[in-house]
């Protein structure tokens, strides 16, 4: 089954499309990102500060592509987190 689509915004970053959104998890804003097109792709949460701006999903989008997040196909999630100077891996 989808995911329902309410609440998800629609992103077109670099020639792709994808659905993403910013909730607040347990007392952390996360966001959660994945392309439009697959149905079954890999999705990409990251863990935000209190202060989050729109930037920060096209950062978290080009983090993920240079870090071997893959969209297109299933898997399990692709976590990071936003520091001071970006993002990094996050580490279980």
């Amino acid at each position: 089954m989808p995911p329902p689509q309410k609440g998800y915004k629609v992103i077109n970053h670099r020639d792709v499309q994808y659905r993403w959104i910013m909730q607040n998890r347990r007392g952390v804003n996360e966001l959660v990102i994945e392309a439009c097109a697959p149905v079954a792709g890999q999705v990409l949460t990251a863990e935000l500060p209190r202060i989050v701006s729109y930037d920060m999903v096209t950062e978290a989008i080009d983090f993920g592509n240079a870090n071997g997040w893959k969209p297109n196909e299933s898997g399990p999630v692709f976590r990071c987190k936003h520091y001071r100077k970006g993002f990094q891996l996050e580490t279980v």
